[in-house]
């Protein structure tokens, strides 16, 4: 998108002072000149994709028995045996969290039609931050092989997308100018400054991973679960109002 247009819209007190300085051609100043130039307004746009370099695991423990304590004890057995699994692998005690813990009773309905408690569940969600990529799938195996019955989510990120972001920002720049350029061509003028500039940076969050893992990880045909990292987007967008002369 652009729009051209003059800068009319100036300060009287501006006008009047290049006029009562006798201002001629050769000498205008910037200021006088900015009051007679043409704006282009030009928005440019692009992206830039950086690797991940870490990955976010949610482990799910599911227990259930007729008695509280049991449904208790089972699923804080199976925990601590893959926080234990996982630390083995190298991943660090501050990278393995618990999470989204609860534990409520299970009902049946009776011939009465009335609730009857028959057993207590407890639902546990341990998250894990590795920050080697390679380590994902290892992760998610000894999870599953320790007890975990869910794999929530998988997500990737980047600690520092700084690099994508400034390599969008300057992509998005040139892509304001080539058109700025071509239309000022066309208009038969040609560019002499810049009068304002703005952008925005999008935010690349996480890549959730959409592939089945649990499925994935119990196939006969994968002996180790096979996860792609593939790579996260920054979109930069630029708005560039360009000065115009003959």
């Amino acid at each position: 998108m652009f729009l051209l247009h003059k800068t009319a819209k100036i300060p009287m007190l501006l006008a009047a002072f290049c006029l009562m300085a006798g201002i001629t051609a050769a000498s205008v100043p910037p200021a006088c000149a900015a009051a007679e130039a043409s704006v282009l307004s030009v928005d440019g746009q692009a992206s830039a994709e950086q690797e991940p370099d870490r990955a976010i695991v949610s482990i799910g423990v599911t227990t259930q028995a007729g008695d509280a304590a049991k449904a208790q004890a089972e699923n804080a057995r199976k925990a601590q045996a893959i926080h234990q699994a996982v630390s083995a692998l190298g991943i660090a005690d501050q990278d393995i969290e618990t999470q989204n813990y609860s534990f409520y009773p299970v009902y049946t309905q009776t011939a009465s039609h009335q609730n009857k408690i028959t057993g207590y569940r407890v639902d546990n969600t341990i998250v894990v931050t590795i920050n080697r990529i390679s380590l994902t799938g290892k992760v998610i195996d000894t999870s599953l092989a320790s007890g975990a019955n869910e794999i929530s989510s998988l997500d990737f990120g980047a600690k520092d997308v700084s690099n994508a972001r400034n390599a969008a920002l300057k992509k998005a720049v040139l892509d304001a100018r080539s058109k700025a350029e071509v239309l000022a061509s066309a208009l038969g003028m040609r560019i002499v400054g810049i009068k304002n500039v703005s952008e925005n940076v999008s935010n690349p969050g996480t890549r959730r991973y959409t592939g089945n893992l649990l499925m994935m990880a119990k196939s006969d045909a994968a002996p180790a679960t096979p996860v792609e990292a593939g790579t996260l987007r920054v979109t930069a967008n630029v708005h560039i109002d360009f000065l115009l002369s003959k």
